[in-house]
C-alpha cells in the first residue's frame, strides 16, 4: 500500500484487512472527522485491493442526494443488475427499489436481503470489496441495506470499507462493526509535512498553523496557502474556530480570485454534487445569462477547489462545497435551485427538490410533487425519503387541512422506521397546532396507539380509540376505523382490560356489523371475547376458508382468529402458504408477526423443532427492524418450550431476560409467568409451580391475564395432584366450568379435559380419561395425548392394573421422547420400568452439533433448500453448505435425504 504521511499504523491495519476479504474479513468502519485523511486511506486500500484482484464496488456519499431512494445503492450496485448469472428474484427485487421495475414493492429488509443474495452470488469468481464513502452523507435507505449487510458477512469472500465522521446519526452506530479511529497526526508527522508545504513561511506562522491545525492533515495542507492568499493572518488565525469552519474559511477566501462564471459553476455543484458536466455547464448557462464552457471550471481545478475528468467534477473535499454554499447569498442561492429545476425537468426525483429550495411561500403544484414523489419512494421501499418528503410538502402547503393529510401520513410511515417512536412524536407535534378534521382527528388518536405514544395503562384511551372509530364510520371512513378497533382491540389484549370495557367494547362492534360480515369484526370479537363469543366468530373463520379466490389478507384475518381461540391445528395448516407467499413479498415486519403465531401454535400441537426455528427467526427479523415487543414473543415462545423441555436454566435466563426489559407487557409478563410455572414443574418444583401458577387466576394479582386462564388450566391441575393441593386446583376448575358453554375452543376443551382427569375422584378417573381420550382430532395435540396416556397409565398401575398400564405408558413414552418433554418421559419410563417392563433408556441426541448447526440441520431435514435456509437465517446460501458440509460427518450422514432419520435419532 502506498505510504501516507504519519498514518503507518492504520495503513498496516488496512493492509490486513484488504488481505483477508478472501477468508471472510468481514467490515471496518473508518471514522474521523473532516479532512482527517479517510478518502486518502480509502483510495489506498481500494488501490491495494485491486492489485491483488479483488472486484471493487464503491459509492460516495452526496449532500444533495441524501433524499434520493437508493441513490447510493445504484452508484454502487448497478453493474451487478445486468449480470444474468446472478439470482433472478434478487435482481428483481433491487430492481424494484431503485425504480426500474413495477413487479413488486419490497420492504427495506427484502432489499436488504437481495443485495447480500447478489454480493454473495458476485464473489464467486473474485471476493468483492464494498466502499462506501462518506457514508454518513448515503440516502437512509442505502445505509441501512449497507449497514445490514456489514453484519452479515462472517465467511463471506465479502467484505465492506465504509468512512465516516463521528457524531452522526447512522445506521453504522452500535453494531458492533470493528472501527478504525483516524485522530490527529503525531506532533513530529505533522510538522514533517507542514514544513514541506510551507517552507517559505515565518516560522511563527508555521508555529501557529500547527497549533491552529490541531494535526488535521487537510488543515495542514491549506491553512498556508489561506495565508499567503487571503489576510489570513497570525492574529487572525488565533481566533478560537472548529477546524472544519476554520478550512471552510480558507476556502471560501478563494473564491473572490476567481470568474463570475467559475462561481456560478461551483455554486451549482454545491447545490447539487451529483450534476454530470453536461448539466453543470446548462445551469450555469442559465444562471449567468451567458455562454459556459467547460473552460470555466479549470479556474477551480487551478485553485484547488475541486477535481475534474471527462466524466464528474467533484470538489477536492466536502468543506469546499460548504464553503461555497454557505459564502453565497440567499438570493443567489435560491435562483440556482430553480435554474436546476429546470435543467434537471427530465428527473423529476431530482428536480422537485430542487424547486422545493427555490419556493418562497405555499405552492399547491410542488406539494402534489412531493406528495408524488413520496408515492414513487414508498413504492421502492425508501420510507424514510417518503418521510422527508411528505413532511416538505407539508411546509409548503396552503391551508390547514393540506398541511395535516401529508404530516399524519409521514406520520404512519415513520411507524415503520428503526427511529419510529421520536420520529413520530415529532411528525405528530407538528399537527397540534392544526385545525384538524374528524378524519385527521382519528389518524392522529390511531396513530399515538401505533407508534407506542400512549402509556399502557392508560384504559379511557381504548375508548377514545373506540369513539373516534365510531366517529369515522359515521362520515364514511370504514378502512380507519377498522384499523382503529383493531388497535383499541389489541391493547385490550397486550394490556389488559376490565371484562366490563370488554363487553361494551364487543357491544359497540356488534352494533356495527350484527352479521360479522366483515371479517375484522370476527378479528376484533375473537381478540375481545374469545370463549363468550367463540362458536360464532369461529363460523365465520370457517367462512373465510371456503371463500375463493385465495385472499392473502383475508386468510391472514382467520389464521389469526384460530390462533385467539385456540384452533391450533387449523392455524399451522394455513400457516405454511401464508408465511411463504409473505416471505416472497419480502415483507419483513409481517413476516416477524406470522412466525411468531405459527411459533405459538406449533408449541401447541407438539411441533417443538420447528417452533424453535421460528422463534429465533421472529427474534432476528424483530430485532434488525426494531420491534422489540415482537422480540419478546419470540422470547416467550423459546422460554415455553425450555420449560417443557426441562431446560431449567434456559428458561430461568430468558425469564429474567424478558421480565426486565422496558418493553414487557401485562400480556407478555403472563406469558412469561406461565413458561416459569412450566419450568418449575418440569424441574420437580410442585409447590412453586402451583403458587406461580394460581397467580393467573387472582385478578387482584399484577401477573393475572384474563385470556391465559383458560390456557394453563391442563399445568395448574398437574401441579395441584403433584403437589397434593387438588382442592385449590378444583376451585379454580369449577370456576371455569360454566365457560365450556360458549365455545368450541379446541385448546380450552382439551386443556379442560386434562384438568378434569388429573383433579377427578378415584372412582371417576377412568371415566374422564376414556372422554378425554374420545375427543375429536385428539391425534393432532400429540404432547397433550401423551400425558393423558402417561395419567391413564399411573392410574391403572395404581390400582393394580399393571398389564393394561403397560400400552398407555409405553405410547406416552414413544409420542413425549421425540418432542425432548424429559420431565413426563422420565416418569413414563420410570412407570414402565414399576411395571416389570423393559424401558429404552434416553436416546442420544445430536449434541456434536452446535446451536446453529442443529438449527439448520433441522431446517434442511423439513426439505428446505440452502437459499431458504439462508433467509430464515439471514445469511448466504453458501454459508448454509459449509454448515452442512460439516454437520454431516457429526452426524455420521452422507446425504441430505438422511437428515431426518439422524435428528430424529
Amino acid at each position: 500500500m502506498e505510504a501516507l504521511h504519519g498514518r503507518r499504523a492504520e495503513q498496516a491495519r488496512l493492509t490486513k484487512f484488504i488481505g483477508s476479504v478472501g477468508r471472510g474479513a468481514g467490515a471496518l468502519l473508518i471514522r474521523g472527522e473532516a479532512g482527517i485523511g479517510k478518502s486518502k486511506l480509502l483510495e489506498a486500500a481500494v488501490r491495494e485491493a485491486r492489485e491483488q484482484g479483488l472486484t471493487v464496488l464503491s459509492a460516495q456519499g452526496i449532500p444533495a442526494e441524501t433524499r434520493l431512494p437508493f441513490g447510493a445503492l445504484h452508484q454502487m450496485l448497478w453493474p451487478l443488475l445486468r449480470d444474468e448469472s446472478l439470482p433472478a428474484r434478487s435482481r428483481e427485487t433491487l430492481k424494484a427499489a431503485l425504480g426500474q421495475s413495477t413487479t413488486m414493492v419490497p420492504d427495506l429488509y427484502g432489499v436488504a436481503f437481495a443485495v447480500l443474495d447478489l454480493l454473495v452470488a458476485a464473489s464467486g469468481p473474485n471476493p468483492l470489496l464494498v466502499v462506501a464513502e462518506d457514508a454518513h452523507w448515503f440516502d437512509r435507505p442505502s445505509a441501512e441495506v449497507i449497514g445490514f449487510v456489514a453484519r452479515r458477512l462472517a465467511g463471506e469472500r465479502i467484505a465492506v470499507l465504509a468512512a465516516l465522521r463521528p457524531g452522526n446519526d447512522d445506521p453504522f452506530t452500535d453494531t458492533g462493526l470493528p472501527e478504525l479511529l483516524l485522530g490527529p497526526l503525531p506532533a513530529e508527522a505533522a510538522r514533517t509535512l507542514l514544513e514541506r508545504q510551507a517552507h517559505d513561511l515565518p516560522l511563527r506562522i508555521r508555529t501557529r498553523i500547527l497549533e491552529t491545525a490541531r494535526g488535521n492533515p487537510l488543515a495542514l495542507l491549506e491553512l498556508p496557502c489561506a495565508v499567503r492568499q487571503s489576510d489570513e493572518t497570525e492574529g487572525s488565525l488565533r481566533t478560537h474556530l472548529p477546524t472544519s469552519a476554520r478550512l471552510e474559511r480558507a476556502f471560501a477566501a478563494r473564491l473572490p480570485d476567481i470568474p463570475g462564471a467559475t462561481r456560478a459553476l461551483l455554486l451549482v455543484l454545491a447545490a447539487d454534487g451529483g450534476c454530470r458536466p453536461a448539466e453543470l455547464l446548462a445551469a450555469a448557462t442559465r444562471v449567468t445569462s451567458a455562454p459556459v464552457s467547460v473552460e470555466a471550471i479549470e479556474p477551480a481545478v487551478a485553485a484547488g477547489l475541486v477535481t475534474a475528468d471527462n466524466a464528474t467534477v467533484r470538489f477536492r473535499h466536502p468543506l469546499v462545497a460548504s464553503a461555497v454554499y454557505q459564502n453565497a447569498a440567499l438570493g443567489d442561492r435560491i435562483s440556482t435551485h430553480a435554474v436546476l429545476a429546470a435543467v434537471l425537468a427530465a428527473e423529476p426525483d431530482r428536480a422537485v427538490w430542487h424547486r422545493a429550495a427555490a419556493a418562497m411561500g405555499p405552492d399547491p403544484r410542488i406539494t402534489a410533487d412531493l406528495l408524488a414523489f413520496a408515492d414513487r419512494a414508498v413504492a421502492r421501499g425508501a420510507l424514510s425519503v417518503a418521510v422527508d418528503a411528505l413532511e416538505r410538502a407539508a411546509a409548503l402547503a396552503a391551508t390547514d387541512s393540506d398541511r395535516a393529510a401529508p404530516l399524519l401520513h409521514a406520520a404512519e410511515l415513520a411507524c415503520n422506521l428503526p427511529d419510529r417512536r421520536s420520529r413520530t412524536a415529532a411528525l405528530l407535534e407538528s399537527t397540534c397546532l392544526l385545525d384538524l378534521g374528524v378524519r385527521d382527528r382519528a389518524r392522529r388518536a390511531l396513530l399515538e396507539e401505533l407508534a407506542g405514544l400512549r402509556p399502557a395503562d392508560d384504559p379511557p384511551f381504548t375508548r377514545t380509540l373506540v369513539d373516534h372509530a365510531l366517529a369515522a364510520h359515521r362520515v364514511g371512513e370504514s378502512d380507519l376505523a377498522r384499523n382503529l378497533l383493531w388497535a383499541a382491540a389489541l391493547r385490550c389484549w397486550m394490556h389488559g382490560s376490565t371484562a366490563q370495557l370488554r363487553s361494551w367494547f364487543a357491544s359497540v362492534v356488534e352494533d356495527l356489523d350484527p352479521r360479522m360480515e366483515d371479517s375484522h369484526t370476527a378479528l376484533v370479537l375473537a381478540c375481545l371475547q374469545p370463549i363468550e363469543r367463540g362458536r360464532a366468530v369461529l363460523r365465520r373463520a370457517v367462512r373465510i376458508r371456503e371463500e375463493t379466490p385465495f385472499d392473502p389478507a383475508e386468510m391472514s384475518r382467520a389464521v389469526a382468529i384460530d390462533g385467539l381461540l385456540g384452533e391450533y391445528p387449523a392455524v399451522v395448516a394455513d400457516m405454511a402458504a401464508t408465511a411463504s407467499h409473505i416471505r416472497a413479498q419480502g415483507r419483513a415486519m409481517m413476516l416477524a408477526r406470522f412466525l411468531s403465531v405459527w411459533a405459538g401454535a406449533d408449541i401447541w400441537v407438539g411441533r417443538w423443532d420447528r417452533a424453535l426455528n421460528n422463534s429465533h427467526e421472529c427474534e432476528r427479523l424483530a430485532t434488525a427492524l426494531d420491534e422489540p415487543v415482537w422480540r419478546l414473543m419470540a422470547l416467550g415462545h423459546r422460554i415455553a418450550i425450555a420449560a417443557h423441555r426441562s431446560h431449567t436454566d434456559e428458561a430461568e435466563a430468558l425469564g429474567k431476560e424478558i421480565l426486565t426489559d422496558p418493553h414487557l407487557t401485562p400480556y407478555l409478563h403472563a406469558v412469561t409467568h406461565r413458561a416459569l410455572g412450566i419450568n418449575a414443574l418440569t424441574a420437580g418444583h410442585p409447590h412453586e409451580a402451583f403458587d406461580r401458577l394460581a397467580r393467573l387466576y387472582d385478578t387482584a394479582d399484577p401477573v393475572h391475564h384474563c385470556f391465559m386462564e383458560t390456557f394453563t388450566i391442563a399445568e395448574l391441575a398437574d401441579a395441584g395432584r403433584a403437589a397434593g393441593r387438588i382442592e385449590q386446583a378444583r376451585t379454580i376448575l369449577d370456576r371455569l366450568e360454566p365457560l365450556t358453554e360458549h365455545t368450541t375452543s379446541s385448546a380450552f376443551r382439551i386443556s379442560m379435559n386434562h384438568a378434569r382427569v388429573q383433579l377427578a375422584p378415584d372412582h371417576e378417573v377412568e371415566s374422564a380419561l376414556t372422554t378425554a381420550l374420545a375427543a375429536p382430532g385428539l391425534t393432532d395435540w400429540p404432547y397433550h395425548r401423551a400425558r393423558l396416556h402417561l395419567a391413564y397409565g399411573q392410574y391403572l398401575r395404581r390400582v393394580r392394573r399393571v398389564s393394561d398400564s403397560r400400552p398407555h405408558l409405553g405410547l406416552a413414552l414413544d409420542l413425549l421422547q421425540p418432542l425432548g418433554a424429559a420431565h413426563w418421559a422420565e416418569q413414563a419410563r420410570n412407570e414402565l420400568r414399576a411395571t416389570g417392563a423393559p424401558s429404552p433408556d434416553t436416546a442420544p441426541g445430536p449434541s456434536t452439533l452446535t446451536p446453529q448447526e442443529l438449527h439448520i440441520a433441522r431446517l434442511a431435514a423439513e426439505g428446505l433448500t440452502n437459499r431458504d435456509i439462508g433467509q430464515h437465517l439471514n445469511m448466504s446460501h453458501r454459508t448454509v453448505g459449509a454448515h452442512l458440509y460439516k454437520i454431516f460427518p457429526k452426524l455420521g450422514i452422507t446425504s441430505r435425504n438422511q437428515l431426518p432419520k439422524a435428528l430424529h435419532a
